[in-house]
């Protein structure tokens, strides 16, 4: 299997891990059908690629067999955050999608123990046609039975169409919303989308919260987030 080092991983707070922890714990209790996972968001810049590859960790590090599909395929965070990029060697998603190389070409096992990914590692030019050849489930079927879960990080869905073409494909999707930023409107929006699409929402992450909390008394002030940028 070919190797791929995913580079500036970042540390994350105390806070940060233990909410993912939190999430990883509430998606095993969804029941082992529910292996592979679509993660998205309503509109860009809410953080759903950062959310991706850190419960991707958080799960490899319990000692599951976990794959990332990075299926942002015309714009991944991604590809630009981790110096993923295609060269002669280097194959992703999208030559997988067009025919151009095997399906064992394209996964990779990284650096992370447990972790393994199919990146996306050069824009497609056509992504409805891409999605819509079959190959994508292709990929969920076969690797269904290699691997303990597969997370799905996907375009925002009220933006292109291409996570209603993937989320049929899913057991269930995690919607990310970024606290005071994203409006309600888009949000049920979002959640009207993925019922059209027959896919369960399995539960929502809200980003970038400020809250308190109350220790010995007093109350003091954290920033719940996962991502201080944008992702």
């Amino acid at each position: 299997m070919n190797t791929l080092e995913l580079k500036t991983l970042p540390e994350l707070p105390f806070d940060v891990t233990e909410a993912l922890n939190q999430l990883r714990v509430n998606l095993e209790f969804c029941g082992s059908e529910v292996k592979t996972i679509m993660i998205t968001s309503s509109t860009p810049n809410e953080g759903k690629s950062y959310v991706s590859l850190n419960l991707w960790r958080a799960i490899a590090n319990m000692g599951h067999r976990v794959l990332l599909i990075d299926a942002d395929i015309r714009n991944s965070e991604m590809r630009t955050k981790y110096g993923i990029r295609s060269n002669s060697t280097l194959h992703g998603i999208t030559h997988y999608l067009a025919g151009k190389i095997e399906l064992d070409d394209a996964i990779y096992k990284t650096n992370v123990a447990n972790g393994y990914m199919i990146p996306m590692t050069v824009p497609a030019a056509n992504p409805p046609i891409l999605l819509s050849n079959g190959r994508l489930g292709k990929i969920i079927e076969t690797c269904r039975d290699q691997f303990d879960y597969i997370l799905v990080d996907t375009p925002p869905l009220t933006v292109v169409a291409d996570a209603m073409q993937i989320g049929p494909y899913c057991d269930g999707t995690v919607l990310v919303v970024r606290g005071g930023v994203t409006s309600r409107k888009l949000v049920d929006r979002s959640v009207q989308m993925a019922q059209k699409i027959g896919i369960p929402l399995l539960g929502v992450v809200l980003n970038r919260v400020e809250y308190k909390v109350n220790s010995g008394g007093y109350y003091y002030k954290r920033y719940y987030g996962y991502d201080k940028d944008h992702a």
